[in-house]
């Protein structure tokens, strides 16, 4: 199956339709993407996706395997183009200072050197900025202490558990002060039990930064426990199907996933994604 898909550059009425009051948002208008498969034939991964993401809010994006998750959020992170449609994306958005938006990643992968010390690893980003010398340590130092890692300055990744490393990650990621942190299934390597102080850890510090944050998960209790919208994708060519706001209180932790509330929005959750998940088995 081919698909001719006609692309358009115009920002103009994309931009004239996002909330002048926060400069500061990214999203996506009718946008779509398409990949050349195996056998040379053009396969639609994304299709007609319309999303804004304001300053400051925790996003929660959730759909079944294959629906084009983890390629919006790196399209919309500058690591990949749409085939059509228009993006407003952090090398698109400029600050009230001046500057475009900063992000920075997280990925299931840890990502972290091995021949680097957790400090080195922590300062790598701001040596790469040209931050001088004592105050990327310090500002290492501090994010180690933040995450729980103080004591483990000199300590090498292989001699970190797998929590530990994502911690260490995380650290990373925060340290260079993003403006938006785009995160792919960070807590998917790791024990359900360390996966649950890590959430937790996740909710201090974005309580703690108010950075704007996507995160791409497959857990409906992570999407709702760490978002303030979970965003629910259709099966491919994946589409927008529910934009749901999550109507919990916060500061949150693990122990809200008991309550009522909670248990509602996550059977919503489910009854919107379950044809979805069956829809993309079909065609695995």
């Amino acid at each position: 199956m081919g698909f001719q898909l006609a692309r358009s550059d115009n920002k103009s009425e994309f931009v004239s339709n996002l909330n002048k009051e926060t400069a500061n948002h990214i999203g996506a208008q009718k946008l779509s993407k398409v990949f050349l498969g195996g056998g040379g034939e053009n396969v639609l991964a994304l299709s007609d996706v319309n999303l804004v993401i304001e300053e400051g809010t925790f996003v929660s994006l959730i759909g079944p395997s294959g629906c084009g998750k983890s390629t919006l959020l790196r399209i919309l992170g500058g690591l990949d183009t749409p085939s059509t449609g228009q993006v407003f994306g952090c090398s698109d958005v400029i600050t009230s200072s001046g500057r475009p938006l900063k992000s920075a990643f997280l990925f299931q992968e840890y990502g972290l050197f091995p021949w680097l010390s957790a400090i080195d690893n922590v300062a790598f980003g701001l040596k790469m900025a040209k931050v001088p010398k004592a105050e990327r340590i310090e500002r290492s130092r501090a994010w180690l202490s933040r995450v729980g890692l103080s004591g483990f300055e000199k300590t090498y990744p292989e001699q970190l558990s797998g929590g530990m490393r994502q911690r260490l990650s995380l650290a990373r990621a925060f340290v260079t002060e993003p403006d938006v942190v785009f995160m792919d299934e960070p807590l998917g390597a790791v024990d359900p039990q360390t996966r649950l102080l890590l959430q937790e850890d996740l909710i201090r510090l974005w309580e703690e930064t108010r950075k704007t944050v996507l995160l791409v998960t497959h857990s409906l209790d992570e999407a709702l426990l760490l978002g303030d919208r979970v965003v629910v994708m259709t099966a491919r060519p994946g589409r927008i199907k529910l934009d749901l706001k999550v109507d919990l209180p916060r500061p949150r932790n693990v122990a809200i996933t008991s309550e009522v509330g909670f248990s509602e929005l996550r059977t919503m959750l489910w009854d919107n994604l379950r044809d979805e998940v069956e829809q993309s088995l079909e065609f695995s």
